[in-house]
């Protein structure tokens, strides 16, 4: 009799979180080793990342007085020019320097509504390949030294989750849904017992905000949703432009191809105002985005993109 294929799951903590892979499979033993591999890259990039281990490269980093240069490995690399790409798209709403603001160099304005607001603060490093590998030097401000404590808490996960999925595709594992702590899920191929003429892996969407238009469900394939909110939490994302609590909206989610680009993209529409991210989504056609301004009140983007 043919084996059944059936969807395996396996559990793992890391990153502070637990990241859970959804293997569909006819072997569950072959899933689980192939999903305890996929696990431990993700240890080993939280070795690289956690800016609580001193020994991270992250830490280590964190450590460096201006002036100074630091080699860096090709996964640190990777994740930081990535979120400096998405730093300067999102006008600076999304910024792995925690510190950021500090750097502003001039107070804060205030827009119609009242709300602060400032320029993009300037970065505090910058990156750069030589003959040898990959250096991270520590900026000088004009005025002084700027501030730097990096997190990658926003963008970590995500590219953690997209090289997982890397580790599953060389055990030839093509069907899989993976995500780390409910925030961003990545999904490849199909989930098993679909109905005929579907493909992905059905995943929910909006949380508990009522978004009249907007799906409740969406089939994610060969692509990441990521989500912000202020449901568990309260106001605990900072506007890197300001320091101050974000309030740009109460809940926001965003799908892409890549899970590090939606990890991020989804915290940076959580302080950009909705015409900002209407304006990015115009220019990133790839980006699905869905931004709750305020209960019942929703706006999505690029339905074409999921």
């Amino acid at each position: 009799m043919t084996p059944e294929i059936a969807a395996h799951r396996f559990a793992h903590h890391a990153m502070g979180t637990f990241f859970e892979a959804i293997i569909a499979s006819e072997d569950p033993a072959y899933a689980g080793q192939a999903a305890q591999a996929a696990f431990r890259e993700i240890d080993r990039l939280e070795g690289l990342f956690s800016r609580f281990d001193v020994r991270s490269e992250i830490a280590r980093i964190n450590r460096l007085k201006s002036g100074q240069t630091m080699a860096i490995g090709v996964e640190t690399f990777e994740c930081l020019t990535m979120a400096e790409e998405i730093r300067e798209e999102t006008g600076g709403a999304f910024d792995v320097n925690r510190r950021a603001w500090e750097n502003r160099g001039q107070p804060a304005g205030e827009d119609e509504n009242g709300e602060s607001v400032a320029e993009t603060a300037p970065a505090a490093f910058s990156l750069s390949e030589t003959a040898g590998g990959f250096e991270l030097n520590r900026l000088a401000g004009e005025d002084g030294p700027l501030v730097l404590e990096l997190d990658l808490g926003a963008i970590g996960k995500g590219f953690a989750l997209d090289s997982a999925l890397e580790v599953l595709a060389d055990w030839d594992v093509e069907n899989v849904l993976l995500h780390g702590g409910t925030s961003t899920a990545l999904a490849s191929g199909s989930a098993p017992g679909l109905e005929k003429g579907k493909e992905g892996w059905p995943v929910g969407v909006g949380g508990g905000w009522p978004c009249l238009g907007v799906p409740r469900e969406i089939v994610l394939e060969d692509r990441a949703l990521s989500g912000s909110g202020t449901e568990v939490k309260g106001l605990h994302i900072l506007d890197p432009r300001t320091g101050k609590p974000a309030r740009g909206h109460v809940a926001a989610w965003a799908v892409h191809p890549v899970a590090a680009v939606s990890d991020a993209v989804s915290t940076a529409f959580m302080v950009m105002t909705t015409a900002e991210v209407e304006a990015f989504c115009a220019v990133h056609p790839d980006v699905w985005a869905l931004a709750v301004i305020d209960y019942g009140k929703c706006r999505a983007f690029n339905p074409d993109a999921l």
